[in-house]
């Protein structure tokens, strides 16, 4: 039975082509899995051979720990900035998450407001 040895979902595709070729450059052989049309299956690279499958987690724990130091901590700014390009993107539903959250604090607030 195949092992999963690293999810997808919510990966940079930089990332992901990096980890195959880790993969590949170790000779370890793998496939892969997509979320499919509507993502409800689980996006993944697989090993078959668990030799192989122990040998990639380790690769890949390896990586990943490097990734973790060279990782810089996000600003208040970098949340500030990356929510106003959401709000571009989508603001329709910027819009309705805005409309959203006054109404529940309206709602919470309302009844001490008499």
């Amino acid at each position: 039975m195949a092992t999963l040895v690293f999810k997808l979902k919510h990966v940079p595709d930089e990332e992901a082509h990096e980890i195959k070729q880790l993969l590949i450059d170790h000779e370890i052989s793998f496939y892969e899995t997509t979320a499919g049309r509507w993502q409800v299956s689980l996006s993944g690279l697989w090993v078959k051979d668990k030799a192989q499958a122990q040998q990639a987690l380790e690769l890949i724990q390896e990586d990943q720990d490097a990734r973790s130091k060279e990782m810089i901590e996000p600003s208040l700014k970098d949340y500030l900035c990356g929510y106003l390009e959401h709000t571009k993107q989508n603001p329709i539903e910027s819009l309705f998450t805005l409309v959203a959250i006054v109404l529940v604090i309206g709602l919470s607030i309302f009844p001490f407001a008499l």
